[in-house]
């Protein structure tokens, strides 16, 4: 979820330019970039490299005829974007953080300015297109206030020489992608084609955050009292302080509103993690389709320092308990269970699989509203995200939150037996703590498949 909608100073989207090649490019500067004598097209961002070329009138529409069949020849091309911008002016006490939302490729560098920086903090290397990038920038040495910036964006092809332990496992002709997080339908699937796609296929942001600012949030529903009269919820919080909370005066509040329902609760920090309390009176629960009003609070999370308020996060709640019932077996008499209990009742699963909306997934957010829509239409409660997806935008969780569609959400590994080794683990931890973080707030989302 996107706790950080109002912090955005400037929106990297839009039109860039692309160069390419078939080799490695040192590549530090628009100026080195128009000198390198490699041809310059535009491109769009969010993108994707194939969509670019087509553009360009450099391939055919790929999604005429065979034409995609001859989208391997450019899985190993290297290709540069670059941009221009002007940043606003940032005030004392504030950083400047750039968010990377999705980037696909074997390999990925960003330069600023020329500057090449080595404490960016990176989810894994390569960049995983699966997670977004967090990318702190020192403001004052790299970003020029007053001036034109440069961003340069460099992207590997696929190449994965890394060897195959003897236990792995995945369909045929697709054992390169068992060491790079990608959606695996890239790879080829009997439902789409092979199309492994390069390019910044989500948008970049420049965020200006106050240096003591709120880090994670996330409000959980710990119970609800018989006949629904109440509700137990639990916020967890992590802030970024600069004192001691012992030398100054820290409190954190939350408050939440659902029509005339409201909740509030406000305690003194002394510490930049901890855990909030709240009990709510009579409340209005989320309901999955079918069963009730997807009821959802409108939730503020404020940090005050000697009473002025410093940060705030603003983000929806849905009170609601989810329970996945089963036994290990059905015996011959039938007897056994596999049912899904919402608030302590049981759900009736009107169910779907979600696959790929594209092949190239920088158009994935466009194609959702629609989709959904039909799903809404059918009485749908409940789509599965396939685990050879990528995780979707924000969007399509936001609108399965006001619907009432509950998410069996797989982890992005679909019909595979990975790596064991230690790296790998590593890269799957950061990936799994990137992704649970985005998407647990979301009221759907009602369980998690390895």
């Amino acid at each position: 979820m996107d706790f950080r909608k109002d912090a955005v100073a400037l929106d990297l989207s839009g039109e860039w330019q692309m160069a390419f090649s078939d080799e490695p490019q040192n590549i530090s500067s628009i100026a080195e970039l128009e000198a390198s004598g490699l041809p310059i097209y535009p491109a769009q961002v969010p993108g994707n490299f194939e969509l670019d070329l087509h553009r360009n009138g450099l391939i055919p529409d790929p999604f005429f005829g065979m034409n995609i069949a001859e989208l391997p020849k450019w899985e190993r091309t290297t290709i540069t974007y670059a941009r221009t911008f002007q940043a606003p002016p940032l005030a004392d006490g504030w950083d400047a953080v750039v968010v990377f939302e999705g980037v696909a490729g074997g390999s990925a560098q960003c330069v600023l300015n020329q500057h090449f920086p080595e404490d960016w903090h990176v989810h894994n290397w390569p960049w995983n297109s699966l997670t977004p990038l967090l990318l702190g920038w020192n403001y004052p040495k790299w970003i020029t206030k007053d001036g034109t910036n440069d961003i340069v964006v460099h992207i590997g092809g696929d190449l994965n020489s890394k060897s195959v332990a003897p236990l792995s496992f995945t369909q045929p002709n697709r054992y390169e992608s068992l060491h790079v997080r990608r959606a695996p339908h890239e790879y080829g699937w009997d439902i789409m084609p092979r199309a492994v796609s390069a390019g910044i296929w989500r948008p970049i942001k420049l965020l200006y955050l106050p240096k003591e600012r709120i880090e994670n949030v996330y409000l959980e529903t710990l119970s609800i009292g018989s006949s629904h009269s109440s509700a137990g919820l639990v916020l967890h919080f992590d802030c970024k302080l600069d004192a001691s909370c012992y030398a100054e005066r820290y409190e954190i509040e939350v408050e939440g509103r659902c029509g005339d329902s409201v909740f509030t609760k406000r305690e003194r920090m002394l510490f930049g993690a901890g855990r909030v309390n709240v009990q709510v009176v009579s409340p209005k629960l989320w309901w999955p389709k079918g069963k009730g009003d997807a009821s959802l609070y409108d939730v503020t999370v404020r940090v005050f320092k000697n009473g002025a308020e410093i940060d705030h996060v603003h983000f929806t709640h849905g009170i609601r308990t989810v329970e996945l019932i089963r036994t290990s077996v059905t015996d011959e008499q039938g007897s056994g269970e596999f049912l899904f209990k919402v608030n302590g009742e049981r759900v009736f699963i009107h169910g779907s699989n979600w696959v790929p909306v594209d092949a190239f997934h920088s158009r994935d957010k466009e194609r959702i509203p629609a989709i959904l829509e039909m799903a809404v239409n059918l009485n749908c409660n409940m789509l599965r995200c396939w685990g050879g997806n990528v995780y979707e935008d924000d969007l399509f969780y936001e609108i399965c939150d006001k619907e009432g569609i509950l998410i069996w959400q797989d982890f992005s590994m679909a019909c595979a037996v990975y790596p064991q080794d230690e790296a790998f683990q590593r890269t799957l931890a950061d990936e799994v703590r990137s992704v649970v973080r985005r998407l647990r707030q979301h009221a759907c989302v009602a369980l998690w498949a390895g």
